[in-house]
């Protein structure tokens, strides 16, 4: 139980984040509203309701979590790479709850990926994705020290990838069963 009191403590520090994100997709909205028609394709220029909706929450997602994982950080404060696989789960209580919201952090994004992108729908280019996004993550904060690189963060980021891209594709054969 004390673990998840850390966890559901922990989960409010990106809700401080959420005016920033929701002030960037509204931006994102304007940007796609006003960009000009010339650039876009076809298929573009008559984006639906739920598409747009799905790349606001994606910005907003995005915003939040590059706030979380780099801008919330003093540059410098952590320069420490480690390898280990599964490593911070047997170390601590922090360490534990950590490893936990590494998974919850990137549900979001399997989860909005498919509902933004089609090509997302296909779960191996989801989860690449998600894969991909948390090695970019993990590098970066390296380089800027803003973060400790680890092993267990791109393992248990891809694991939520996975999760979210699973709940995108029930909820997905759900409605298409109640439709047909």
């Amino acid at each position: 139980m004390e673990l998840i009191g850390k966890i559901m403590r922990d989960i409010l520090e990106p809700l401080a984040y959420l005016p920033y994100g929701m002030a960037g997709g509204f931006l994102f909205l304007l940007f796609l509203r006003f960009v000009p028609r010339s650039i876009l394709s076809e298929k573009e220029k008559c984006m639906d309701k739920k598409k747009i909706s799905a790349l606001f929450f994606l910005t907003v997602y995005l915003i939040v979590l590059l706030i979380l994982t780099f801008f919330s950080r003093e540059p410098g404060s952590r320069n420490r790479v480690d390898l280990e696989l599964f490593g911070t789960w047997n170390s601590s209580l922090n360490a534990r709850a950590f490893f936990l919201e590494n998974i919850l952090l990137f549900i979001p994004m399997g989860f909005l990926l498919p509902f933004a992108l089609r090509t997302m729908r296909r779960g191996s280019f989801c989860i690449l994705t998600g894969c991909l996004c948390s090695i970019a993550l993990e590098l970066t904060q390296l380089l800027t020290q803003r973060g400790f690189c680890q092993l267990d963060d791109v393992v248990t980021n891809t694991a939520g990838t996975v999760l979210g891209w699973l709940l995108f594709r029930a909820l997905s054969v759900f409605f298409c069963r109640r439709r047909g």
